[in-house]
């Protein structure tokens, strides 16, 4: 049987095993997140920590623009169960739009505040709302910095979730991550949300590994470790928050943490597949200018390999219909492996969150699956990010070299 899957020839070959590889380690990788999340956090890790652990905070919360669900959310930081805290909404002018919703929002919230960062030049501008917001913040007697995103409606428990494991000095960073709702079940909601949870599975396993993989819509740090590790220093020059800061506690050998029970869900999906891909390449580049030996010696040969599997079952097809080589001859059995086994590994995906319409999804599976290496090849020659209509030219270790308003991208 596997001489007949594999084909004749050393190609085909290689490329079933390759296949029979990569199916067994998206696999793996999705049944460790299915465990961490559903068993593993719960029962062995956060009972580990101090239930009464509940220093006083400073949530900083970076805005530009509005969406349906703006004001509600900003609302869900003031319904937080925790007993010392205060929100900083942060906003790069006073003319962002999003401006009345946070007016309106503290209004009456002694513990609200927003202020406005003003245009970057160095970094990122979320970078540089979150620096703002931490000025602020020093002036309080805060002991904990916690980072979330404007289009997050945490629940009530989130901060003290999300704080709870830096109870334990040998934790530096904590992190939760979201769950994408594509209720319309449209390819383009299924290409936002497939790419949003392969992350999700990589980043549970890299902490579930000992490593650490941090989203900046929702992560918690000690304001000493971020002091101490000079991240203001670094996120001051650096395109991203989340991927820096991975960087800088992955150097210095600590530890983070996945909260699999701070997971923000959302309905809130880009709304073209040309979006999502662009989305998803954002990420990607990220990778690729903060763990280049990731993005090069693992990322980009497995995306190879993928692509090649996903356009060899249609060319198998192709080939066996004309006569010209059997299917299996064509490396048939090496694509139909892969087909097969990515649609039982993301058959898991259900046991992470509600997927709607789950059936359409698997329908759309393969063709979503390689946008995925559509964006990972449109970064192979790019040294630029554009992100919120901002374009941020990069040197080679990541730093910001220019800032690029649409005014002068041409």
């Amino acid at each position: 049987m596997f001489q007949t899957l594999s084909g004749p020839t050393a190609f085909t070959r290689a490329l079933f095993w390759a296949a029979c590889a990569i199916v067994a380690a998206d696999f793996l990788a999705t049944l460790v997140t299915v465990i961490y999340q559903r068993y593993w956090y719960r029962n062995m890790l956060r009972p580990k920590f101090a239930p009464d652990y509940a220093p006083p905070c400073a949530v900083i919360v970076p805005c530009k623009g509005t969406n349906k669900n703006l004001k509600s959310n900003l609302e869900s930081f003031f319904n937080l169960d925790y007993p010392a805290y205060m929100v900083v909404f942060v906003t790069e002018s006073a003319e962002d739009t999003a401006v009345p919703v946070i007016r309106e929002t503290i209004k009456n919230r002694p513990n609200g505040r927003s202020i406005t960062a003003g245009i970057s030049s160095t970094c990122a501008q979320k970078n540089h709302n979150l620096l703002a917001g931490i000025a602020l913040a020093q002036h309080a007697e805060v002991q904990v910095y916690v980072f979330a995103d404007s289009d997050i409606k945490p629940g009530s428990a989130w901060l003290g979730e999300i704080i709870l494991p830096l109870a334990d000095p040998d934790i530096a960073v904590t992190t939760g991550f979201r769950w994408l709702h594509a209720t319309k079940g449209s390819v383009a909601e299924w290409t936002h949300a497939y790419a949003n949870i392969f992350i999700y599975v990589v980043f549970s396993c890299a902490f579930f590994l000992g490593g650490v993989g941090l989203w900046g819509g929702s992560m918690a740090m000690r304001r000493e470790d971020f002091e101490k590790l000079e991240v203001a220093k670094k996120w001051s020059a650096a395109v991203v928050d989340d991927l820096s800061l991975s960087q800088i506690v992955h150097k210095n050998r600590l530890r983070g943490v996945m909260v699999s029970s701070c997971m923000a869900h959302t309905d809130e999906l880009l709304s073209t597949v040309k979006a999502g891909v662009r989305w998803f390449e954002r990420q990607i580049m990220f990778l690729k200018v903060y763990f280049k030996h990731l993005w090069f010696f693992l990322g980009l040969p497995v995306v190879l390999v993928s692509f090649t599997l996903i356009c060899m079952l249609p060319a198998a097809l192709f080939f066996s219909l004309s006569g010209q080589k059997t299917f299996f001859s064509s490396g048939g059995g090496a694509a139909l492996v892969f087909y097969l086994g990515e649609l039982i590994t993301v058959s898991l995906y259900p046991l992470l969150g509600s997927m709607p319409r789950f059936h359409r999804f698997l329908l759309f599976q393969p063709f979503i699956r390689a946008t995925h290496a559509v964006s990972y090849f449109g970064t192979c020659t790019k040294n630029s990010i554009t992100w919120a209509g901002v374009r941020y030219r990069l040197k080679f270790f990541g730093d910001v070299k220019r800032v690029e308003r649409p005014s002068s991208f041409f």
